[in-house]
């Protein structure tokens, strides 16, 4: 018996059967990313979360300390939703260009445009509180600069192009490596 040729044969299994699995995982991982999109998705255009994103449109600036408690409760589900938006896309658990074109990208550079102050205001008093949606809305904005796509904020009067608002430091949402840069200090 030849066992050169037995052990040839033997690696050729294994290495088909690696590629095979291998092949089997990406399968299962991009069914999984649809399946997660298409939740996500659902969730974003439903008629609650409409209704939310509209009414963050509609706050002014100098609004935010005359919500009721309930406005704040429904802004901070839509925070939430967004902050697992991005842990999900940071950490690969979607594809990130997907969640970014696709679920939420244009309406996260939106929503943070408008909430910016209640957010800093409500992250000063509570310590941990939307560092996953600032960093998904960082990488958007990084996202659309590269595609050299515009993303207008329109609402009554106000008409705003804000990937390139926020190219100003002074404004730009931040990484989540520098927010927890300054958080461990």
């Amino acid at each position: 018996m030849n066992w050169d040729a037995v052990i040839a044969w033997a690696v050729v299994a294994l290495a088909v059967g690696l590629l095979f699995t291998i092949y089997k995982y990406l399968q299962f991982r991009r069914r999984d990313d649809a399946k997660l999109a298409i939740d996500l998705f659902r969730d974003l255009r439903s008629d609650e979360f409409k209704s939310v994103i509209r009414s963050i449109y509609a706050v002014r600036p100098d609004g935010w300390n005359t919500l009721a408690e309930y406005q704040k409760i429904r802004i901070d589900h839509l925070v939430d939703w967004f902050n697992l938006l991005g842990a999900v896309a940071r950490n690969q658990e979607i594809n990130r260009e997907l969640a970014i074109e696709t679920l939420g990208g244009a309406t996260a550079i939106r929503c943070w445009f408008r909430l910016e102050l209640y957010l800093k205001t409500e992250t000063e008093r509570r310590g941990f509180f939307c560092e996953s949606f600032e960093d998904f809305t960082r990488r958007s904005l990084d996202h659309f600069r590269q595609t050299g796509t515009k993303i207008w904020f329109n609402w009554g009067d106000e008409r705003i192009e804000l990937v390139e608002y926020f190219g100003r430091p002074d404004v730009r949402p931040r990484y989540l490596e520098e927010i927890r840069a300054v958080i461990r200090r």
